[in-house]
């Protein structure tokens, strides 16, 4: 898998880029782009790398990025399969900080954004009653075909950002970490290495080898990339696929615990509850329920 530096092949003679995805699965490479992003997921599921943040993105999930931060939406693995009629879409907004000029940032009533942005570097993940009301502004964003109307649309969508506190961080600080692309192609390795056969455990040796590294100087290289250990970072793995087959209903929980590499019930209920705060019969009646 190579490294990825994205290049956005934003107009020069437009503010900003929209583009529509629709594919069997997301773009299943870590990778970044000096473009501000607005990610909004219409359809699909998985898992959504951001920096050292992990967690499960499906249709509805609506990010904010920063300039430069390395992220990775893997789709679940159905999502992979020859014959799957899954789709998976998103509307992806890109623009530079400068769109509309310096001098446009010095205005005053311009502040509320520029502290977004500079917020933005952390991801920002939005919810509730705003993201509601986002998500029906970027659709519309979609259709706008006027030039001045689509850079009122946006301005009106980063307002709406700005204002509201219904968001979470996906970062507990400002992402400045230089990530080179040396850098990119290892931990594209070491993910799709982990993601492809969690299941059976891979020891930390074997993912060291697959890093080219020693182990002692992985440990340290995977804690300062996913501020988690190996051990840690599996299980994370391993919990997240439970949830998402507790939610299908289609296995027991006993058979859940095997089919996603826990050898013992006993650890497997540890691991859920000390990941997800539940029991995975708490987390799967309540999820049923809803």
């Amino acid at each position: 898998m190579k490294p990825i530096l994205k290049i956005v092949d934003t107009q020069q003679n437009e503010a900003f880029q929209m583009m529509k995805v629709q594919d069997p699965y997301f773009f299943p490479t870590w990778h970044f782009h000096p473009e501000f992003e607005i990610m909004l997921v219409q359809e699909g599921a998985g898992i959504r790398f951001v920096g050292n943040s992990m967690e499960r993105f499906q249709a509805g999930d609506l990010v904010l990025y920063g300039s430069n931060i390395p992220h990775l939406y893997r789709s679940d693995p159905e999502y992979y399969h020859k014959d799957t009629v899954l789709i998976s879409k998103a509307l992806v907004v890109y623009f530079k900080e400068n769109f509309l000029g310096e001098s446009f940032w010095q205005l005053s009533p311009i502040t509320p954004i520029k502290k977004l942005l500079t917020l933005a570097m952390r991801g920002i993940k939005f919810r509730g009653e705003a993201k509601e009301g986002l998500i029906k502004h970027i659709q519309n964003l979609e259709h706008q075909k006027n030039s001045i109307g689509r850079i009122i649309d946006l301005l009106s969508i980063l307002k709406i950002m700005a204002e509201t506190k219904e968001y979470d961080l996906l970062l507990n600080s400002i992402f400045t970490k230089y990530v080179s692309q040396d850098e990119c192609e290892r931990i594209n390795k070491v993910y799709q290495f982990i993601i492809d056969n969690y299941t059976e455990n891979p020891t930390l040796n074997q993912v060291s080898e697959i890093a080219n590294m020693s182990s002692t100087a992985f440990c340290r290289y995977f804690k300062s990339h996913t501020n988690k250990t190996y051990t840690q970072f599996l299980n994370d793995i391993k919990v997240d696929n439970a949830c998402r087959l507790l939610i299908d209903n289609k296995l027991s929980i006993s058979q859940i615990c095997f089919e996603t590499g826990f050898n013992n019930f006993t650890h497997f209920n540890d691991q859920f509850k000390k990941i997800t705060g539940s029991t995975p019969k708490q987390y799967q009646a309540s999820h049923l329920n809803k």
